[in-house]
């Protein structure tokens, strides 16, 4: 009789034993509750805000590859350039239609292991629980040829999809979650912002045969982060530009050696007319570039000195000159009307591995410049 006892308790110890297993510490599901999932957020979580399962939450993982989510923007369309994926004008929050890229980073030394992992988004829900089969979206990594501490998933959002809050579960193929944020999808532009890109450092040199009062101003489809010195918002800059290429700003009578403006504009992205170059090629590459373009050594090296140590430390970089694009985007006024204008626009792409353009997509060299009367010089160029 003790021995039955001794049986029967010995018995109810592994069946214990055996429904806890069912939920180990390892994250992975019993075939019962294979598609259900639980999940507890810290109290202070923010929308957006990646945030890791608790330890003692159901599907425990400890694998973090994920370690924070850089944007989720939606664009009106993914145009891909010789396999590489480049955005058009995109919007923050994601818009109902739009295609929505969720960009996280990750170490480099998880990033091949990364790539296997999937978003599934849900319908935020109170108690924090889902099946698998009522994800509105599984959202797959896509290949990504820049950083290697960033990993990009791409889907497109349904055109019927409900306005509200989202919550996304990032997961590998085991169904391990990884981390978890949530998000705001909105139905329209009107509820968006777009958003833009940064133009860096476009510098604007003026050189007249005598000195000359001159007006300088822009038309930016976009919009004015700094200027130095200070932009009018009714007539941009207004100075006196010598021979030598100084320039005195007349409303506080200061000398400066150029105009100076950032800004955050729709930046042209298509690589059309683009090169692939080495990074520890790029130097010599731009400096025959530019100087091609017409510019002297002295604003050369300031290109280059800017420009270089982004550059330089890459694998390759992608590079394209898009002057009529630029045109459109950032418009430049300057009064009187100078004889010589040179902009020099830079976009360029930073690539792990070498990419083959197409002959006919190649850059295509400037023709040769010559620098006659009054001379407008400026460069400037944006990082994708």
């Amino acid at each position: 009789m003790r021995h039955q006892k001794t049986i029967v308790l010995l018995f109810t110890f592994v069946l214990i034993i055996c429904s806890f297993a069912g939920c180990s510490s390892t994250g992975v599901l019993s075939e019962e509750d294979s598609n259900n999932i639980r999940i507890k957020p810290p109290e202070d979580a923010c929308e957006g805000e990646l945030f890791y399962p608790n330890p003692d939450d159901y599907m425990l993982t400890d694998l973090r590859m994920v370690n924070s989510v850089g944007s989720i923007p939606a664009s009106s369309g993914v145009q891909a350039f010789y396999g590489i994926s480049s955005l058009d004008a995109t919007w923050d929050p994601p818009v109902a239609g739009r295609n929505i890229y969720v960009n996280c980073s990750v170490e480099e030394d998880d990033f091949d292991e990364a790539m296997n992992l999937k978003i599934y988004m849900f319908e935020h829900n109170d108690n924090y629980s889902w099946n698998l089969e009522d994800a509105v979206l599984v959202i797959e990594t896509e290949s990504h040829i820049g950083s290697p501490n960033y990993i990009t998933f791409y889907h497109e959002l349904p055109q019927d999809i409900e306005a509200g809050l989202y919550t996304f579960i990032v997961m590998n193929d085991e169904m391990k979650i990884d981390s978890v944020f949530e998000y705001e999808i909105v139905d329209s532009d009107e509820d968006s912002e777009c958003l833009y890109m940064e133009v860096d450092k476009p510098v604007i040199y003026l050189y007249p045969e005598t000195d000359t009062e001159c007006y300088v101003s822009l038309d930016l489809q976009g919009y004015l982060t700094c200027t130095y010195p200070s932009y009018n918002e009714d007539y941009g800059w207004h100075v006196m530009a010598h021979p030598d290429g100084t320039i005195t700003n007349i409303e506080n009578d200061r000398e400066y050696d150029y105009l100076f403006w950032e800004g955050e504009c729709d930046v042209p992205d298509s690589f059309n007319n683009a090169v692939c170059v080495r990074g520890c090629d790029t130097a010599q590459f731009l400096e025959d570039y530019l100087e091609a373009c017409g510019l002297t050594y002295s604003e050369m090296d300031d290109f280059i000195s800017f420009w270089l140590p982004r550059m330089e430390c890459n694998e390759y970089n992608i590079i394209s000159f898009p002057a009529e694009e630029y045109e459109e985007m950032a418009s430049l006024n300057v009064s009187p009307v100078p004889d010589t204008v040179i902009r020099v626009y830079m976009v360029f792409m930073p690539l792990n591995e070498e990419v083959q353009i197409p002959e006919e997509q190649q850059l295509v060299w400037p023709s040769s410049v010559e620098r006659t009367g009054f001379t407008v010089v400026e460069w400037g160029g944006s990082e994708l």
